[in-house]
């Protein structure tokens, strides 16, 4: 008597019986796994570099870490040198041992993205005049000891400051740009004029930075280009900084009421990651409340001065969160339907593989195995399989790319939990029906017809509630909106199914009034053959689905980018500054090129009562004749009354509005985001409702019309004349900044992602399901072959085998994508990805969705003939040999 073979032997003997089988279910694990490894590595590189970019854009000034204490660093040595000169060391050694323990206690989460202590001293500013009385500019000065400065700048010209002595000037060094401005040539001793007494100051030194863009220089602020006043009608004040000897902060004691030190950490961006970004709030607020003090001196005594430590990265993580949860909900809803066809492929691909060991599972059943035996070896060795392949390629590419472990721990388990299922499930099924393809898609059992309208009810449900569910303001889509691409999916699938047998019958009767042995059999095989089953129709499905979706999607945000844009610049060039003197106006309206200009003047401190309460808004006041000249907006001033943002005219709530004393007819309203300013409660009044408000409007905006090829010149000439106080851009500058910010790009790059894996999906399920139906379809070749047809009518065959399931899934495919693009457009917010005052209008982008569509179907069609024709090179008799031997 025999003994019952285990379950490991089982397993054993099933993977040494199909080594083809298991290789393709191995290849396949590992390409959905690497390949979700490798996506997930990216979106969580494209959400880092998301946040990235928003903190790049806040000067490292604002987003270090820092704080300012009035006095002077103690001059003592610290414990260490700290990477300073014996010199220096023996100066600012105690200050940076204090630095050093602001971070001692500091949580890692908090301390990886933390530099080296920064510290520097600042002395206020002063008037610096001439001793000799010689004419210069109206100046003034902000004296600093740095001790970095020599790792910063070089001398260019004369040499560095010396250390102070008594009774001579004090030795300073300065950039050219300040020098310049400030009209100081070497050699020239000024007086700074500080409440503690004066001090003479000797320019002995020309400096330049070894790198204009390190973040020491922001925290300088004025050291590389003075800053410039504007004192309206009379000269402009400039502001430079001077540097004097590091060493000699000792010899300033008597001006320590006027010092300060100022500290900081800096923040590296480049280290933060998006993934753990709230950790590292969390660690940076609680370093910052925890006390910390560093050693002063002041006129009255050596102190312990507290430090607080603050920054703008908390809070700008904190307001990056709604544009990274939009880029990641987006990413997800395009991707849950590429998820869903990659199941459904594994699962073909383990039928496959089951298949063709129902020889071997009917032996093994006849020498004594049980039903539970043969299924827990079926899912113990396709799950083993699974988890290689899965596990080495996600392995693999988390070592080469990194990216969130858990994810791809996550995809792999999924993988193989689901491929164990489908073998046991499978295993159990052929047992005890056999393979019955034909059959199966055929049936219509009211199983069957339950699980069909379930889906299709639960698809319908979910839509329902996406669009009973409004986004509030910055919101991301909702989960419900995220599976919703997988749903609707799920459901055109089981519709599609019910249609294909529908459209073969009618192309059979079709063919029968036609001549040929393909165009006879073609339609018949696809009635029977397994190509049209539920895998391959998912997978097309969704492919075009994705790409339709992701095309909306994409031009919906691009368009809404270019509106916001547009609305916001207002004009081919915009100039906005502090304050717009004639003498500038003027010059602009004579530039070549310009063929209008309208000036926007305004006043933000405007208070109304509202009915809701008081509140505060900006007036513009706007030439109606100039503005319609020179805007490219369709707003019109009105002579009478004003134009009201959506947010005033939502707060008066139909109330009439009152300016002071004085009511304004509200002519329109107008979105947020007008071409006027940066405010988001405004109205707009021409110069004569202005005047009659009393207002106090100052000019702070140029709008100018100019023809395409003179506007680069125009705007490189204002930005060079408002430099340092203002800004000048065009709308072209506007729209390449906004298309290329990394939000939009990721969305791109995605969406493009997404479509390549659901067409890459798509043949391999139409390859592995061609494949099932290879032993009838070799024996049809092998009759048309001694029937005397031609051996490229077998690729002919393979297409008729294909077409129904195209003709059915794109165009159901098409509509699910385009009803979807408004469900997830409006279930969240676009305008974090816009910049826009309101969500941007739906748009298809149809055109592009039906050229992605077209070229999908290519790919899918030469996929087929591509595996069609190596399989043909085998020969149609050894392929029946093959496939009879494996059974």
């Amino acid at each position: 008597m025999s003994r019952r073979p285990s379950r490991a032997r089982i397993a054993a003997a099933i993977l040494a019986e199909a080594p083809g089988a298991s290789l393709v279910v191995l290849l396949l694990a590992a390409l959905l796994g690497g390949s979700a490894a490798a996506a997930s590595a990216w979106a969580s590189d494209a959400r880092s570099d998301v946040l990235h970019s928003a903190l790049d854009a806040s000067p490292p000034s604002q987003r270090d870490l820092g704080d300012s204490v009035r006095g002077l660093p103690v001059s003592a040595p610290g414990t260490a040198d700290h990477g300073l000169s014996p010199e220096l060391a023996r100066t600012w050694g105690a200050t940076f041992d204090a630095l050093d323990q602001l971070t001692v206690g500091a949580e890692p989460a908090a301390a990886d993205v933390l530099g080296r202590p920064h510290a520097a001293l600042r002395l206020d500013q002063a008037p610096a005049e001439p001793v000799d009385g010689a004419p210069s500019p109206d100046s003034r000065v902000i004296l600093s000891a740095d001790p970095l400065i020599d790792e910063l700048a070089d001398v260019v010209e004369g040499e560095r400051p010396g250390r102070i002595e008594r009774g001579e000037p004090i030795q300073i060094a300065v950039t050219q740009a300040i020098s310049d401005a400030l009209g100081w040539p070497l050699g020239q001793v000024r007086a700074a004029h500080y409440s503690t007494g004066d001090v003479e100051l000797v320019l002995v030194g020309i400096l330049a930075p070894k790198d204009a863009d390190a973040p020491e220089w922001d925290h300088a602020a004025v050291a590389l280009a003075p800053e410039v006043i504007d004192n309206f009608l009379a000269p402009p004040t400039f502001v430079g900084m001077g540097y004097l000897d590091p060493a000699s902060i000792g010899d300033l004691t008597e001006h320590a009421a006027t010092a300060r030190l100022e500290v900081w950490l800096p923040v590296d961006v480049a280290v933060i990651d998006a993934d753990t970004a709230g950790e590292t709030v969390a660690a940076i607020r609680r370093l910052g409340s925890t006390p910390h003090t560093t050693p002063i001196v002041m006129p009255y005594a050596d102190v312990e001065a507290p430090i607080a430590l603050s920054g703008t990265t908390p809070s700008i993580i904190l307001a990056t969160q709604p544009l990274l949860a939009g880029v990641t909900a987006l990413h997800s809803a395009i991707v849950s339907g590429v998820a869903l066809a990659g199941a459904a492929v594994v699962a073909l691909a383990v039928r496959a593989l089951v298949a063709r060991r129902r020889s071997l599972l009917r032996l093994l059943a006849a020498r004594g195995a049980s039903d539970g035996a043969r299924a827990g070896a079926l899912a113990a060795g396709v799950g083993a399989l699974t988890a290689l392949g899965a596990g080495i390629a996600g392995g693999i590419v988390l070592a080469v790319m990194g990216g969130p472990a858990a994810t791809v721990a996550i995809v792999v388990v999924g993988l193989v939990a689901l491929a164990a299922a489908a073998a046991a499930i499978d295993g159990a099924l052929f047992e005890r029906a056999g393979v019955r393809p034909d059959e199966s898609a055929r049936r219509r059992t009211s199983a069957r017809i339950a699980v069909d309208a379930g889906v299709v009810l639960l698809a319908v449900a979910a839509a329902v509630l996406v669009v009973a569910t409004p986004a509030s303001a910055g919101s991301a889509p909702p989960p419900l909106a995220v599976v919703l691409p997988a749903l609707l999916a799920a459901a055109g699938c089981m519709i599609a199914l019910r249609l294909v047998p529908l459209l073969v019958r009618v192309l059979e009767g079709l063919a029968r009034g036609t001549r040929g042995l393909v165009s006879l059999l073609g339609p018949a095989r696809a009635g029977r053959d397994a190509t049209t089953g539920i895998v391959p129709v998912l997978a097309l499905l969704t492919a075009v689905t994705v790409a339709v979706l992701g095309s909306g999607l994409l031009s919906t945000v691009q368009h809404g980018v270019e509106e916001a844009a547009r609305a916001q610049v207002g004009a081919d060039v915009r100039v906005d500054a502090r304050y717009l003197s004639d003498e500038l106006i003027a010059q602009a309206e004579g530039l070549d090129g310009v063929e209008a200009l309208a000036t926007v003047a305004s006043d933000s401190d405007i208070e109304i009562e509202f009915p809701d309460g008081d509140g505060r808004i900006t007036v513009y006041v706007v030439d109606p004749v100039t503005f319609a000249a020179a805007s490219t907006s369709t707003l019109e001033i009105p002579d009478a009354g004003a134009i009201v943002s959506e947010t005033v005219a939502r707060r008066l709530a139909g109330e009439p509005l009152q300016v002071g004393r004085d009511e304004v007819p509200v002519a329109g309203t107008a979105p947020d985001d007008g071409p006027f300013g940066r405010a988001t409660a405004w109205i707009a009044v021409s110069a004569e409702t202005g005047a009659e408000l009393d207002l106090k409007v100052r000019p702070k905006a140029l709008l100018i019309a100019t023809d395409a090829a003179a506007a680069d010149d125009v705007r490189a000439t204002l930005a060079a004349r408002v430099a340092g106080y203002g800004t000048a851009r065009t709308v072209d500058e506007v729209l390449a900044e906004r298309r290329d910010a990394p939000a939009v790009r990721a969305l791109i790059v995605g969406t493009a992602l997404a479509v390549i894996g659901a067409a890459v999906l798509t043949v391999l399920a139409a390859v592995l399901a061609l494949t099932s139906g290879a032993p009838a379809r070799a024996r049809v070749f092998g009759l048309l072959r001694a029937l005397g047809a031609r051996p490229r009518a077998e690729y002919a065959l393979v297409l008729w085998e294909l077409l129904p399931a195209l003709a059915v899934a794109v165009p159901l495919g098409l509509a699910a994508g385009l009803g979807l693009v408004p469900l997830v457009a409006r279930a969240g917010d676009l305008t974090v990805f816009t910049r826009g005052g309101a969500q941007p209008a739906i748009d298809l982008g149809l055109g592009t969705s039906l050229g992605i569509v077209a070229a999908l179907v290519a790919v899918v069609v030469l996929g087929v003939l591509l595996a069609a024709a190596i399989a043909r090179r085998s020969g149609a008799s050894r392929a029946v040999r093959t496939v009879d031997e494996e059974g």
